[in-house]
């Protein structure tokens, strides 16, 4: 067994007994791909993966805007929306997890995370801490959408 199948076989070890392992999807670009709910029984999906010869897997997960936060966000003045949008990324500069604002910062439909996890420091504490990043980011992000504009009581819009 070579050290991506032993990786694979270990992670998804890991989140069956956490029961947050929901399928495994087909994926060229992957040694292997998970997707998992985290936490469990939060309706969150996050995906699980490693990347064709790479020495990381990547914890990822995104996060599209309800359509009502989205018209609230995009109808602000511009010097508004700036301000919101260079907070987010200012806050965000300073979390573990990697984002990226799509299609881009001032046109923002979704922002994604991610969260490398390098085999040689791959254990089962490591893997949900990457877990718990990912998933703070999207909290953060909702949040303040809730806070700036309103609860949304239908979050299922708002989640990737």
């Amino acid at each position: 067994m070579d050290i991506f199948e032993e990786a694979g076989r270990d992670v998804k070890s890991w989140i069956t007994e956490e029961g947050i392992f929901k399928q495994e999807i087909p994926d060229e670009t992957a040694e292997w791909h998970y997707v998992v709910e985290f936490p469990l029984d939060s309706g969150q999906v996050s995906d699980i993966v490693m990347p064709k010869k790479r020495d990381f897997i990547l914890v990822v997960s995104g996060l599209v805007f309800a359509e009502e936060h989205y018209k609230a966000l995009h109808s602000l003045p511009q010097n508004k929306k700036r301000e919101i949008v260079f907070r987010w990324k200012m806050d965000l500069l300073f979390r573990n997890a990697e984002f990226r604002m799509v299609p881009d910062d001032m046109s923002i439909q979704r922002i994604d995370f991610s969260m490398p996890v390098y085999l040689e420091e791959l254990t089962k504490p490591k893997l949900f801490e990457a877990l718990r990043e990912v998933f703070k980011c999207k909290l953060y992000i909702i949040w303040q959408l809730n806070h700036l504009f309103g609860e949304n009581r239908s979050l299922e819009g708002m989640y990737l």
